[in-house]
This record gives C-alpha cells, sequence and structure tokens, in this order.
C-alpha cells in the first residue's frame, strides 16, 4: 500500500477525483491524499485527521516524512 496518493484531476472526473477517491484511499490505509487541479490550480490535502486546500504552488509535508511540491 502506498504512503501517499497524488491524484491529477481528469476533465469529466471531478467529482470521482474530489468526492469519491480521497476517501476510499484513506479507508484503504493512504495516510496522505493529494488532489491537483490542473486547470483551478486547487491542491487538496487529505489526512484522517482534516483537510487542507490551498492554490498551486504549495509545498506539502507527508506523514511518511517526505515533502512534495504541487
Amino acid at each position: 500500500m502506498p504512503e501517499t496518493v497524488i491524484e491529477v484531476v481528469s476533465k469529466g472526473y471531478e467529482a470521482k477525483d474530489f468526492e469519491i477517491g480521497p476517501s476510499f484511499y484513506l479507508s484503504q490505509g493512504v495516510k496522505d491524499v493529494v488532489v491537483f487541479d490542473p486547470a483551478t490550480l486547487l491542491v487538496l490535502h487529505v489526512r484522517r485527521d482534516g483537510v487542507t486546500r490551498a492554490v498551486s504552488p504549495q509545498l506539502i509535508e507527508l506523514e511518511c516524512g517526505c515533502s512534495c511540491e504541487v
């Protein structure tokens, strides 16, 4: 199981990527879910303890100890 999933939103799949995907990944044990929409530059970072919304570029500290810039 991956520690982190980074999802890039595809046109026509916005609802799946933003609404269904994060809760599914968390239910499977993924610690961090990052969803990026290149059309709006929205960065959604979802963890078990909360959700953060930001605008790209955004440096994200992951629970595994790594960081990524989206």
